[in-house]
């Protein structure tokens, strides 16, 4: 977000790659995959398995959508900066350097922005349990992810505006970090207050439910917690920028990279958490495993069951001895054709 003000200035042809920066944009390259992997497998599982369509997960999957952006669209020029020293390269215009300052502030609006519409459905689910399945059904939660998108959108689409000063620093840090940020604080301080008193109160069979609805919450809790380790960092350094204060080259690559860690962390969040997300990967992978299994084997046998049929038809025809003109004038030409090739 913002990477624009902070690349450095010189445009030198081509890309000057050294064993260093070889080394930081291979990290970057691993990071993608990583990152393509995990949150692709978060997707597949919430597809493959209907007990996973809860109203919870469809934002989870929506935060894993813009994490999946985040390494197709945002992560490449990245890379190329590391291999270039974070130098913008000749070849590619400062307009691509616009438009990859915008799509990143819409993959990282629409993930914090994914995060904070996780903690207000947690919430609303253990303070609310009765009116939940009533306040937030499928059809609102979609119609939610579609203006946490269309927010992002427009978020990344004032970049293009004409600011006096650095004041789109100052905007997007607060609509895209610290303003919703402090929501999340707020709804999760709601939600361990409200559970910590319901658990006294409710008999076994209810404090069973909600000691379930605590996990999610502790599991999204830790989510939040990733993130703002890794954006943190980098806020402070664009609101640092909106002052006059750039940081140095070195220093601001490791608060990018944090950044962008954040995109393949969640997948990994959930596999050590969420026991439900452990045994989704691990019945998908299951699948997978046993469909290729299949399938090899059948190509096996039919391999072989076509070997031995032509191995059986090759046998038959050559203890036939060939009768008449027609046959005679077959096997002449079957020898003229092999004769040619």
């Amino acid at each position: 977000m913002s990477e624009a003000e902070n690349v450095t200035n010189s445009s030198p042809t081509g890309i000057n790659a050294t064993p260093s920066s070889i080394v930081a944009a291979v990290f970057v390259a691993i990071l993608i995959l990583v990152t393509l992997f995990g949150n692709i497998l978060v997707c597949a599982s919430f597809y493959s398995f209907p007990h996973l369509r809860t109203i919870c997960n469809y934002f989870i999957v929506s935060l894993s959508v813009s994490d999946i952006l985040v390494a197709l669209v945002a992560m490449p020029f990245w890379f190329i900066l590391q291999l270039n020293h974070t130098a913008w390269p000749d070849f590619l215009s400062q307009e691509l350097l616009l438009f990859w300052s915008c799509i990143d502030i819409f993959c990282g609006t629409a993930s914090i922005m994914n995060l904070t519409a996780v903690s207000v459905d947690r919430m609303l689910a253990i303070v609310t349990p009765f009116k939940y399945p009533k306040i937030l059904t499928p059809k609102k939660a979609l119609i939610f992810i579609a203006f946490l998108w269309i927010y992002s959108a427009v978020v990344a689409g004032l970049r293009l505006a004409k600011w006096p000063g650095r004041g789109y620093f100052h905007f997007v840090s607060a609509v895209s970090f610290f303003i919703p940020l402090s929501l999340v604080i707020v709804m999760y301080t709601v939600i361990f207050a409200v559970v910590k008193i319901q658990v006294v109160r409710i008999g076994s069979a209810g404090g069973r439910d909600h000691a379930n609805e605590m996990k999610a919450a502790k599991t999204i809790a830790v989510v939040i917690g990733a993130f703002v380790i890794c954006w943190l960092p980098f806020f402070v350094v664009v609101l640092g920028t909106a002052n006059s204060s750039s940081p140095p080259t070195e220093f601001f690559n490791v608060i990018k990279w944090m950044a962008y860690l954040n995109s393949c962390l969640n997948p990994v969040i959930y596999t050590c958490m969420n026991r439900t997300y452990r045994r989704a990967f691990h019945r998908l992978f299951s699948r997978v495993y046993l469909e290729q299994t299949v399938g090899n084997t059948r190509r096996t046998s039919v391999s072989v069951y076509l070997s031995r049929r032509g191995s059986a038809i090759s046998g038959y025809l050559s203890n036939r001895k060939p009768r008449g003109s027609i046959a005679q004038t077959t096997v002449t030409n079957m020898e003229m054709i092999e004769s040619e090739s």
